[in-house]
């Protein structure tokens, strides 16, 4: 007597649907077609030199991260593979093509894909992406870092522990030009430049940007979706488009960048609890007052960075590079930069979930 085997079904690959952008269309919103991308809920990544397949079922969540509007990102290992572990960003799947402007994961996955490859250095690197099908989520795998300088600048003051901050701050920019440099030779503009978004790694130290989930693509140089991003680092021109008509560019990156350093300097943010006209009339008064312990050189650069006419802004991400305030800075990472930061991550608490 025969049975019949009944055929093994084997696992397919989740259709979702993403807006795939035309060049000469935002990398957001202004998409006007579907396609289906095929994301699964296993994945290959390279672990010690080998080609691996893991699935969700093996990531083993160790702490959070962080969190935003539009998901959280949890430090992650890998079962079976001993020190592999990853920062994983869970984002929500909106699977209706009625709610086009809500595919954060769609342009973060695509944006990673095209600069996190490893080519730059300050860019965090992607690793593999794969789909939690009963939460309905993506999961973004990128490299994991220490932390972020929203926490770092934090415990920063907290401690007191300021005395080389120029020396690190100018670092800072120059990894952040240097990551930023790098999206816009991909016609990328990143659009949420802030501190949470700055990564810094103590062993050696650098500086990552991270979050591409409402990157914009450049056209001419410039993107024109105005209110994308976190209120209170928008640069004018982002807010009132009758200050540049033709569309934004590189420029309202280095009003945040600017504007992210003079936080982190200060501990304090000039727009805070302020909507958009409050922050437009301020800007227009508001000079910049950075701590006298720091050199002359980064206050300029600072103050230049935060122009209120981006006209007035440096126009070339090289403009940054052949400041005075970078000149001055040594090619290599000092002992000093290297104590102050081991110091001050030893000293962020880790707080359980």
């Amino acid at each position: 007597m025969t049975t019949n085997k009944q055929p093994v079904k084997r696992k397919k690959p989740i259709p979702i649907e993403f807006i795939i952008c035309n060049p000469d269309e935002s990398l957001s919103e202004q998409a006007s077609f579907y396609t289906s991308l095929e994301v699964g809920e296993d994945a290959k990544l390279k672990y010690q030199e080998q080609s691996i397949t893991i699935n969700t079922s093996m990531l083993v969540e160790i702490r959070r991260l962080g969190f935003g509007n539009f998901g959280y990102v949890m430090l992650t290992e890998v079962q079976d593979c001993p020190g592999l572990q990853m920062a994983v960003k869970h984002l929500n799947l909106y699977q209706s093509t009625h709610n086009p402007s809500d595919f954060t994961a769609d342009t973060d996955l695509r944006t990673l894909r095209t600069v996190g490859s490893g080519e730059n250095p300050h860019v965090t690197t992607f690793y593999t992406a794969l789909v939690r099908k009963r939460d309905n989520e993506l999961l973004i795998c990128m490299e994991a870092c220490e932390t972020s300088m929203e926490k770092f600048s934090t415990k920063m003051h907290q401690i007191n522990e300021i005395q080389h901050l120029d020396l690190l701050l100018k670092r800072m920019i120059n990894h952040m030009v240097d990551a930023l440099s790098f999206l816009k030779t991909k016609n990328i503009l990143h659009r949420d430049v802030k501190p949470s978004n700055i990564l810094i790694n103590q062993n050696p130290v650098i500086f990552k940007l991270c979050d591409f989930g409402i990157c914009g693509r450049l056209v001419n140089s410039v993107t024109a979706t105005m209110m994308k991003g976190t209120g209170i680092y928008l640069a004018p021109e982002r807010i009132d488009k009758e200050r540049s008509p033709e569309g934004y560019g590189i420029q309202s990156d280095m009003w945040a960048l600017g504007l992210s350093t003079y936080e982190i300097a200060t501990n304090e943010h000039p727009f805070r609890g302020l909507d958009a006209i409050p922050i437009l009339a301020k800007a227009e008064t508001w000079v910049p007052q950075l701590p006298s312990s720091l050199s002359s050189e980064l206050q300029d650069l600072v103050t230049w960075l935060m122009k209120v006419n981006h006209t007035e802004r440096p126009q070339r991400y090289q403009d940054i590079l052949e400041s005075s305030a970078m000149q001055q800075l040594p090619q290599e990472t000092t002992v000093e930069e290297v104590e102050m930061v081991k110091k001050i991550i030893e000293q962020i608490p880790y707080v359980p979930e």
